[in-house]
């Protein structure tokens, strides 16, 4: 039986921490043992009901050297022996590739679901050319940004996986915000998804909304490290009324069945896994340009793409669609994302990556 080991001990759950569960998932249901390595206390409950997955807390994580977790770690992989390491978060690339070559584990594979600066280089050269880590990453445009280091990238060690998703069935029951809001029926709403952070805009909606019709209306799922800021910030402006914070959703399909339209405000991306969800779902959507969108929206074939943080473009590019000046067929929407961007995809690219010849 193949084993492998995936290392997401993180204190949000995110798009990152959700394709770890989606991998775990998929790999537990096709024979592999799966092993999450997961911080103590945080989302262990959310992997119970999967096949052949097994949790493991730790209570420290990450660093530049910490001899304690490297010694934690090490004693980990050498108990379980896996044929292959994957590490979700920046964090911890280091001190897993480190524990990972001292346990002698030959492939691991490292992820990067968003364009970072190299600041390590020295780190860098060592993980990258020393221990011979691989780079995952969730976007060509993610890609070429790191191809842009040759020092310690080139198209041996960086693969990339799109992220995938089932295409929805149609029986879905919708959420209904009107009834649950308390909104008039011809409200317009659009849905926001995606962790409190800095990155995803979410500071933006007021000053998007004051460009809109009063029946328009935002409601957000998520949750989030920064919650607590960006809600006391938004709540000083009058368009607070019309954003509707919903918190974290069990299942997120009657969010996108009830919407009328989905927006992506980020700053910065890799590959958004809420846009790809709401494409699915054939939601008209409107995203900034931020890394994968441009290839996820077919340079704007399937969706509005707008410059980042430019409010004014991102309120004219939601009342193009509200006034039907922009249309996407939605049959057509899920044809792309279930031809590009399928689960099927995802996991035979995710299991050549982890277990087949390098």
């Amino acid at each position: 039986m193949k084993k492998a080991v995936l290392f997401c001990p993180s204190r949000v759950w995110g798009g990152i921490e959700k394709n770890v569960y989606l991998r775990a998932k998929f790999l537990g249901a096709s024979g592999v043992a799966v092993t999450v390595v997961l911080l103590k206390g945080y989302f262990p409950e959310r992997f119970d009901d999967l096949e052949n997955v097994t949790v493991i807390e730790v209570t420290s994580r990450g660093g530049d050297f910490n001899v304690f977790v490297v010694a934690n770690y090490v004693k980990i992989l050498r108990a379980i022996d896996p044929d292959v390491v994957f590490a979700a978060l920046k964090k911890d690339w280091w001190l897993v590739s480190l524990a990972s070559r001292i346990a002698g584990v030959s492939r691991v594979v490292l992820y990067l679901g968003i364009a970072r600066r190299v600041k390590s280089p020295i780190k860098y050269f060592i993980v990258f050319r020393l221990m011979k880590s691989i780079l995952m990453v969730n976007s060509n445009s993610l890609k070429n940004e790191m191809l842009s280091y040759p020092k310690f990238f080139d198209e041996d060690n960086v693969v990339r996986v799109y992220n995938g998703f089932d295409l929805p069935p149609e029986s879905v029951e919708a959420l209904d915000f009107r009834t649950l809001l308390n909104l008039p029926a011809d409200a317009y709403i659009v849905g926001c998804a995606g962790r409190f952070s800095p990155q995803k805009g979410f500071d933006l909606l007021p000053d998007i909304l004051s460009g809109l019709p009063d029946s328009v209306h935002i409601v957000h799922a998520g949750e989030g490290e920064f919650e607590k800021e960006i809600k006391a910030s938004i709540s000083e402006r009058v368009e607070s009324d019309r954003i509707h914070f919903l918190g974290y959703q069990s299942s997120m399909a009657p969010f996108f069945k009830g919407i009328d339209m989905f927006l992506l405000c980020s700053r910065n991306e890799g590959m958004a896994n809420v846009l790809n969800e709401a494409m699915s779902y054939g939601k008209p959507v409107v995203s900034t340009r931020v890394p994968g969108s441009e290839e996820l929206l077919a340079h704007g074939k399937y969706g509005v793409l707008t410059d980042v943080g430019d409010t004014r473009e991102l309120s004219l590019a939601v009342l193009s669609i509200i006034k039907g000046e922009r249309v996407f067929c939605p049959k057509e929407q899920r044809q792309w994302i279930e031809s590009e961007f399928s689960t099927e995809r995802m996991e035979s690219e995710t299991k050549t990556l982890f277990f087949g010849p390098r």
